[in-house]
């Protein structure tokens, strides 16, 4: 089990909830930071920050690793949702206005190249009164108290009822009960084009086709069976760097560090790894490709030795067959 970190002191309860719920899911999913970094679209560095309380994690990071977790996808989002009000209620109290770095940053496309579809823009409405969301809040937590009850429902059924009826079913039905697991997906091929990998849930199942080093930065191509779609992925950039795409008839996405290291790209639809490459543009000028992807699943990028700095650059990974542009 993890030896976690105490949580900062004036972190909300409900935020504190969240927050000592995923860590329990990890421990018990036997993650790492690098796993779930590489299972998510959401970067190593980000879930450090959502499990230690200094960001709050977007709705779909919780459900991302709700799903590795095979835990409740209902009470996992009654706990962001009351996570989210306290963490708002908080910042709009302070006086000084000061805005935290974190909030927002994992927000993938925020600033990508004009053919990325954007999220349309938040009208802006009056503060809910104080009445309104008490209410809402009794409202989720009834909600959480209830998934509470069905899970322990649950649980009591695989602890008695699945032994009895595999009793039952000695015959030879009782491996028809072996737990599948299906991908949540709603894109494929030309529908995913420009849309983000975590929010369709193409990145449930992406592996890395291609994977080159550039100056210190690794740029990898990933890609989704379940969607037929690929993206770009950078890893140990800085802000300014960015992640972009090349697949068919050279139709492309990007994205850009706004912070950390790494990012991604919107997805190009891609039949398969071979009809895409993932490309990077540092701001130092230099602008390198993998080459397109192959069939074997690569290793994901390794943490570079500090001691090697970043202005250094190498050549391509010896599984990649990547070249410069």
């Amino acid at each position: 089990m993890t030896d976690w970190k105490p949580l900062p002191g004036g972190l909300a309860s409900d935020v504190r909830h969240l927050v000592a719920e995923l860590r329990t899911l990890k421990d018990r999913a036997g993650l790492s930071l690098a796993i779930l970094g590489g299972r998510t679209p959401y970067s190593k560095s980000s879930w450090e920050r959502y499990l230690n309380g200094k960001a709050l994690p977007p709705q779909h990071a919780v459900i991302s690793l709700g799903k590795l977790a095979d835990a409740d996808p209902a009470r996992l989002v009654a706990l962001w949702e009351l996570a989210n009000t306290a963490w708002h209620d908080h910042r709009a109290s302070d006086t000084d206005g000061a805005r935290d770095a974190d909030d927002g940053r994992d927000r993938p496309f925020e600033e990508s190249a004009p053919v990325t579809e954007r999220a349309p823009a938040a009208q802006a409405e009056e503060p809910p009164s104080v009445s309104r969301r008490f209410g809402r809040r009794q409202l989720i937590r009834t909600v959480v108290a209830l998934a509470a009850v069905v899970g322990l429902s649950v649980s009591l059924y695989a602890v008695f009822g699945r032994h009895s009826g595999a009793h039952a079913d000695r015959g030879g039905t009782v491996g028809k009960d072996a737990p599948t697991r299906q991908l949540d997906v709603n894109c494929f091929a030309d529908s995913c084009a420009g849309k983000n990998p975590g929010q369709t849930g193409c990145g449930g199942d992406a592996w890395t086709a291609a994977l080159y080093k550039v100056a210190g930065v690794y740029v990898e191509l990933r890609y989704s069976d379940a969607c037929k779609a690929a993206w770009s992925r950078i890893s140990w950039g800085r802000p300014g760097d960015i992640a972009r795409v090349v697949g068919e008839g050279g139709r492309t996405y990007q994205n850009k560090v706004h912070y950390d290291t790494d990012t991604f790209s919107a997805m190009v639809a891609a039949p398969s790894p071979s009809t895409a490459k993932a490309c990077v543009l540092l701001t130092s000028g230099v602008h390198a490709c993998t080459s397109p992807g192959g069939t074997q699943h690569l290793t994901e990028p390794p943490n570079p030795p500090t001691s090697v700095p970043p202005s250094v650059t190498a050549g391509p990974s010896q599984h990649s067959g990547g070249r410069d542009l």
